[in-house]
């Protein structure tokens, strides 16, 4: 993310994490109402059954990684 830019997601279903981990630069989180700032090499895990945020309000381009847990949906045949 470039400085200033910055993404807001509504709320995936129920049961679903996100892990974030900074690779470089800074990323201010909210979650909720719950503002977060995580710097080069942090890491962070959250319920993102709630509206959510990501922000670059540095300086520098922001890269990080981000990965998206679903809970199972059983499908019955």
């Amino acid at each position: 993310m470039q400085p200033g830019d910055e993404y807001e997601s509504e709320a995936h279903r129920p049961g679903t994490r996100e892990l974030l981990h900074v690779i470089a630069g800074s990323l201010r989180l909210t979650v909720n109402e719950d503002n977060r700032e995580l710097g080069e090499g942090e890491a962070a895990s959250f319920d993102a059954g709630v509206p959510h945020r990501y922000a670059n309000e540095g300086k520098v381009p922001l890269r990080f990684m981000m990965t998206v847990l679903e809970p199972l949906v059983r499908v019955r045949p």
